[in-house]
Parts: structure tokens; sequence; C-alpha cells
């Protein structure tokens, strides 16, 4: 049973919902409008940290091209 992010359109609340169902209808907590979208969940699209790609030795970062993180971050 996945919790999903969404984000209403109404209110603009962000919030978490823990679906049971694909065809389940989420509505917003705080308004109750079902005006809502589901958002992007960084846990859900996986991908290392910082402190993954270091530990695995690479001396450049990964997200630019620079070889010093602290100089694009």
């Amino acid at each position: 049973m996945p919790i999903y992010e969404y984000r209403c359109n109404k209110c603009k609340e962000e919030f978490e919902k823990l679906i049971f169902s694909t065809s389940a209808a989420v509505c917003c907590p705080k308004c109750s409008s079902d005006k809502v979208i589901k958002k992007m969940s960084l846990f859900g699209m996986g991908g290392g940290s910082k402190a993954d790609s270091a530990s695995a030795g690479t001396s450049s970062c990964s997200g630019c091209a620079s070889t010093n993180c602290s100089t694009c971050h």
C-alpha cells in the first residue's frame, strides 16, 4: 500500500495519503476539495545522494561538469 504525496490546487495544502486502491478518490484534508494533483516523490524517483557517490569513490560531481561540488551547489 503506497503513500502518495499530493498538492491541493484550491488551498495549496501539501499532504500525503495512503492509497488502498487505484480508483480511490483523494480529497484535501484541509479544504475537502477534490482538485488535487499527485506530486513527484523524490523517494519514488530513487537515485543516490552526494554521500552515496562520494562513498563509491567518484571524484567528480554527478550534478554538473565541475570536479568540486561546492562550486556548483
